[in-house]
Parts: structure tokens; sequence; C-alpha cells
């Protein structure tokens, strides 16, 4: 009997679907309410960058954007050496670069500001940067107040910030997945954190200084990326507790960066808990975009979420979309889900992880780490590519 199809497609117009080892965190089931509907996506005008005959472009949620369904990370890009990849990747048409000051302390910055001011095509692309430390202050503050502590009050908030962590599921096996050294350390510091705000209350003195913190990061990135304005800004970098969002100077920060004309979208990426922020960010409401870990092992926590942040005019990129299948001791069987769903032969695993995930209409892009004019060669081929998944 031949084996059923199911159109991917369609599905995600509807609701998620189960899949193996996953289900929803705890943490994300009080925030599921209706998102705001915006104006819709096809009365918003489209902005245009190195558009190119016979490559596809998605729209980025309300801010209007049209990126190519792969856009280019940048992480080991370090030195000029990467020149011709960034060169390469622009005459293919990708017209969206992501990176970020955490990355070898700024020096990718430098690299990417570099090629930018030598080539003349900082039009042609929408660039994206982060402010890896904005936390950097209040880190500070924390540490003062932490001085007049007796060691057994900073072991309690530690203890009822690890029973939080327990007691939501956010490191659940199947939910979450780890990418990095050092991932889950993120939990514990920022859930403290969070803690010990509420515990001894915010300061009106900080706002300032909490602002003036974060001016300087952005004009150090905006400084070493030589521009005068990014099109999309990242903050928080890596976020690892929804309620982190709920932090009115950082609103303030954002919608002031786009009335001086310093960004053009606000932004905020996470890899930890990414239902519970992606539901968090549909509720704010503040963010334009939104980049997170979506691969073949975590989707079933994120489908129907991407379908309201859509609906909220919220863009959406992928990122670690085949991260999973190149780390060492993973479970074999999301390689075989992988291959169950896109059998097709004579196609690098890595570029079938961005067919499948190109396959969801609510997303924007996926973001890719592509060092070698090969590797991108090899991922463009999925650009505009529409297939049936199969049942897995």
């Amino acid at each position: 009997m031949t084996k059923p199809t199911n159109s991917r497609r369609d599905f995600f117009k509807g609701t998620a679907a189960a899949s193996i080892g996953l289900t929803l965190a705890p943490s994300l089931l009080a925030g599921t309410s209706t998102p705001k509907i915006t104006k819709s996506l096809d009365k918003i005008k489209p902005i245009w960058r190195n558009k190119q005959d016979g490559v596809t472009y998605r729209m980025m949620g309300r801010t209007g954007m049209m990126a190519s369904e792969i856009v280019l990370g940048t992480f080991p890009f370090t030195d000029d050496s990467y020149d011709g990849v960034i060169d390469y990747g622009i005459d293919q048409g990708i017209n969206y670069i992501d990176t970020a000051p955490a990355y070898s302390n700024g020096q990718v910055e430098a690299t990417i500001g570099n090629y930018l001011k030598k080539s003349g095509n900082r039009d042609k692309v929408f660039l994206s940067t982060k402010l890896s430390f904005y936390y950097g202050y209040i880190d500070r503050v924390i540490r003062d107040i932490e001085k007049g502590l007796p060691q057994g009050k900073k072991d309690a908030l530690l203890k009822k910030a690890n029973a939080m962590i327990e007691q939501r599921s956010v490191m659940k096996p199947g939910y979450h997945m780890n990418y990095f050294t050092g991932q889950e350390a993120q939990f514990p510091k920022t859930y403290y954190r969070h803690l010990m705000l509420q515990e001894y209350g915010f300061k009106s003195e900080w706002r300032a200084k909490i602002k003036q913190h974060a001016y300087k990061l952005l004009e150090d990135s905006l400084r070493r990326l030589q521009t005068d304005h990014l099109d999309v800004l990242h903050c928080p970098h890596g976020i690892a507790m929804p309620e982190m969002m709920d932090d009115e100077v950082l609103q303030e920060v954002l919608a002031e960066f786009k009335q001086k004309g310093l960004i053009s979208a606000s932004a905020v990426s996470f890899h930890n808990d990414v239902a519970g922020h992606l539901a968090k960010a549909i509720e704010v409401d503040y963010y334009d975009i939104t980049m997170f870990a979506y691969n073949i092992a975590n989707h079933a926590a994120l489908e129907n979420l991407m379908f309201k942040a859509k609906e909220a005019g919220i863009g959406m990129v992928a990122m670690k979309v085949a991260k999973l299948l190149w780390l060492k001791d993973q479970p074999e069987w999301r390689l075989e889900k992988l291959n169950t769903a896109i059998p097709e032969q004579g196609m690098s695993k890595f570029s079938k992880a961005y067919l499948w995930a190109l396959q969801n209409p609510n997303l924007s892009a996926c973001v890719s780490e592509m060092h070698t004019k090969d590797i991108i060669t090899d991922n463009l081929k999925v650009m505009g590519r529409k297939v049936d998944i199969q049942t897995v």
C-alpha cells in the first residue's frame, strides 16, 4: 500500500501535531492567548534589497522586509578571508546578514563592517545584530546587592530559582535541546536575576543607567559595523526566561532607537524554552521579529504558536535548523525522522533540514552559518522548493 502523504503547508495553517518525545512545556500553557491581529501582510508594502530572479523571498512580518529564504549567519567570520564567501552569497541573492558582538568579542561585527565598507554592499542587505550584553549593568547592580547579603540568603534565592526551573519543565528532555556548551547555565543565572530583582525591587535611578548602557552597546556595534543604522536589532540576545520581556525600560529603549532612526525593527532571540518565549513575544507585542531554535526535533512545541505569531505580524527566523545533525552523540531517530519526512536522495542532510523547515509558510527565513561557497550553493538549492512531507 502506498504510504500516505500530508501537505505540511496546509497542516501548518491549523494546530500543532504530535511528534516523537515532545510535549508542550508547562511554562507555555498560561501564554497562549489570542494575539493582536495586525494589518494583513499582503497589504504591507514590501521592502526589497538585492532582489534577483530565481530567488525566493519572504516578508519579515509587519516590517515589510523581503528576506531571502536562507540568510547568512556569521559566527565563524573573524577576518577578511570570508569576504569572498559574503560576496558569493550576495551574488546568489542572499540579502540578510546576521551577526552579534558576542561573536569573538566584536571581531565578527568588525569583519562584516570592513566588508560592507570595502564592497559598498550595505544597501544590498538587511543588517542584523544583537545587544549581547544588555544585562551588563543589572548584573553589576546584583553583585552590589549580594555584597550585603549573607550566603544563606543567596543560596535560598538560587534554590528557589532552580525549583522554578524544575516546576516549569523547561529543561525536560525532548523539549530542551543543547546546542552549545554552557547553554543550560543560562537558566539558573537568569531566574536568579529575576528573583533578586523581585526581592529587592527595581530602583528608579537604574532606568537612566540601563538606557545609557544600551545606547553604548548599540553605538559600539554601529561603529564596528561602520553603519549609521541597523535593519534589525535583537535584544535581549539569547533570552532564557519569558518574564524578562516584561521590561518597561527595554521596551522604551527599543522604541527610542526606532524613533531616532538607529534601527528599523526590534527583535529577540532564544534557544531555551522556545515555546514559552515565543508565546511571551506574541503577548508583549513590541517585537517585530523573533529568532529561535526550530528543527525536526522540537517543532511540535512551536507550530501552533508560529501560526499565531504570523497572525500577529511577527517575522520569524529559524536558527539551529541543522545543528543537531552534526553535533556528536545525537539520537539516531532525528535523522531517521528527517529522512522519512523527505525521502529524496542526493541531498545533504543539512540542506534537507532547511528544505523541511521552509515548508512551514509561517516562517520568514532560516539562518545558516555558511562559511564556504560550497555550503551556500548546497543550501540555496532548497529555496523556493515545495514538497509534500511524508507522514512520520
